[in-house]
């Protein structure tokens, strides 16, 4: 049977015992409720101490299920994953943990039988299924949304008064106001239309032919915004309905001033009354001396939120080298008097893996070339050699942005007394990985489908191949919060992106000089790095790149050494094996 492990905190007052909830377990809870329990999901808690905005729980509501088997402590708990992840979690096939609010959402509605309840998760599946990391859409109903509400409730849990309303509902009421951008958009505004002919037909005012295809733009079809995601329910409308209706409950008098929220919410209230009715059964709204007040509504620009990252496609807002502002970062940075270099002594490429072994069923079902797949086995050897020459019997391993398991099933087979965690986002990737596991009968192989941001427990090592841009400095951030070994080969500089927890430059040396606009100019001019002598290769192109490569990787070994790391830059070998080639291996300076 499968799990989901919810976040409460019992507190009690006068003799009353409350239980609030974290937003986030809110909403899984809430979906729980709305799928009327699902028999094949067994419900638990797990009682902590939330940080932050919290939901009182009605107590008469959940009496069945707040049993004392069903309320664990997260510091007591067996399940390793409930200690690692944020919750909540959700568990199937007993070995694989789901972690963030989108996703246990939306893996509690997959896992349902019924056709009815799986259209909720939109054309073929995928509403809300990339991850916030990629999607604004995602990032908006996950992250902001949950900001906005949890610094709303923040703010009235110290007694302060609200003084504008959240932006983000200015932003959602913007999104209600945009085109409809869906999938089959064309096919869906002819039947539309073709439905309108028919039920006019009988009538005394002849409809008008109209043929709707692309040479139609997007913007003329008449097609408007019934839900969030354009004309279909799906999970985004529940998890959208509970956060903005919350968050009117407490800005009283406000939706009036939000015609299509207000249109939106009337629409689901009408199509689905679960929504209404499980909100009060779940939520005890305590009304203290409420009254209509006129809170500022803060402005926004009309968007989409389902348009890509702004920084992609408004050019104001792209990084463009001119070689001129490179040349003045590059200058700026010979006040260090720092050697910028990846030529080091210390390789991993040694140590042969017999790969007929570990995955021919791979190799035959593969469609990428004989060369391509040599080069892919030299870059896994040299990251699997360099963590056995870290891990210690007993280390907890974990694979950051693992795929399909290539890298991580390689450490579960060379070193079989340690766990090894393969964290991955994807869940398609996560699966495959799973079934090559257990092909190869490993036992020592736990399966994390998570955000890295949402792991929060213990590792002794960690480690992750080409993951992207920014993804390399959260992972390196992880092993500096559990003072974890690491070995790390980083990708796609060029998609640096500067985040709340990850500034750029990264070192505080790199600071005294560089400010952040030099440092992207830099990592933008990294990834021209090619391999020399290929077609349209400029070897003083790529020559700067490899420079520029050498100089990010040494921003991120010196913000490691500025906390007790000693740290090995190096190049795995050949180094023709993958452009993106560089190498960083560090462990606490005391423990070497």
């Amino acid at each position: 049977m499968d799990q989901l492990y919810v976040e409460i905190e019992i507190t009690t007052r006068n003799d009353n015992t409350e239980i609030y909830s974290s937003i986030e377990s809110f909403m899984a809870l809430y979906m729980y409720r709305y799928l009327q329990s699902p028999s094949n999901i067994k419900l638990n808690f797990v009682r902590t101490t939330i940080q932050g905005g919290k939901l009182r729980l009605h107590t008469e509501s959940l009496k069945r299920e707040l049993t004392e088997e069903k309320i664990h402590r997260k510091e007591a708990t067996s399940v390793e994953a409930i200690k690692d992840l944020r919750l909540p979690i959700y568990v199937k096939d007993e070995n694989t943990y789901i972690a963030g609010m989108c996703a246990v959402c939306r893996e509690l509605v997959a896992r349902q039988e019924c056709p009815e309840r799986r259209k909720l998760l939109g054309f073929k599946g995928a509403c809300l299924l990339a991850p916030a990391e990629s999607s604004i859409w995602t990032r908006f109903c996950e992250v902001d949304v949950v900001a906005a509400l949890n610094r709303l409730l923040s703010t009235l849990t110290v007694g302060e008064t609200l003084e504008d309303i959240p932006k983000e509902v200015s932003r959602f009421e913007r999104h209600m106001n945009e085109p409809v951008r869906m999938h089959n958009i064309y096919k869906t505004a002819r039947e539309q239309h073709a439905q309108h002919q028919k039920l006019n037909k009988n009538g005394s005012k002849k409809c008008k032919k109209v043929v709707f295809d692309s040479s139609v733009p997007k913007e003329q079809l008449p097609i408007e915004h019934r839900f969030a995601e354009g004309i279909s329910f799906t999970i985004a409308d529940i998890i959208l309905y509970t956060f903005m209706r919350l968050i009117f409950k407490h800005c009283v008098g406000m939706l009036v001033h939000f015609p299509l929220i207000n249109t939106w919410l009337t629409e689901i209230d009408t199509f689905d009354t679960k929504c209404s009715y499980m909100l009060n059964e779940l939520y005890l709204h305590e009304e203290k001396n409420q009254t209509t007040i006129l809170l500022s509504i803060p402005d926004c620009e009309p968007a989409s939120l389902y348009k890509s990252d702004p920084k992609r496609y408004k050019p104001r807002n792209r990084i463009f080298t001119e070689q001129s502002e490179v040349d003045a970062a590059l200058n700026k940075l010979e006040k260090l008097q720092l050697q910028f270099t990846s030529d080091s002594a210390t390789t991993y490429e040694k140590e042969h893996i017999n790969w007929d072994v570990i995955e021919p069923e791979h190799e035959k079902s593969s469609a990428l070339p004989r060369e391509r797949i040599l080069r892919k086995r030299q870059q896994l050897q040299n990251l699997a050699n360099a963590v056995v020459s870290l891990a210690r019997p007993g280390d907890r391993i974990v694979d950051f942005c693992s795929g399909t398991g290539h890298l991580g099933i390689l450490l579960a087979l060379q070193l079989p007394d340690c766990i090894i965690i393969l964290m991955e986002n994807k869940a398609i990737s996560l699966e495959r990985a799973k079934l090559r596991a257990m092909e190869l009968g490993l036992k020592n192989c736990r399966f994390y489908q998570c955000n890295i941001d949402y792991f929060e427990g213990h590792f002794d090592v960690g480690t992750s191949l080409h993951a992207c841009g920014t993804a390399t400095d959260i992972v390196l951030q992880q092993c500096r919060r559990s003072r974890a070994r690491f070995v790390c080969c980083p990708c796609c500089y060029g998609s640096l992106q500067p985040m709340p927890h990850i500034p750029y430059p990264l070192s505080e040396r790199f600071r005294t000089v560089l400010n952040e606009r030099d440092y992207l100019y830099i990592a933008h001019t990294a990834d021209q790095a090619h391999e020399l002598g290929t077609l349209n290769c400029r070897p003083e192109t790529t020559r700067q790149g490899q420079l520029c490569m050498d100089i990010i990787d040494t921003d991120r070994k010196l913000q490691a050494e500025e906390v007790g790391y000693e740290v090995i830059l190096t190049k795995l070998k050949p180094e023709l094996c993958t452009p993106k080639n560089r190498l960083l291996v560090g462990c606490i300076a005391s423990a070497s």
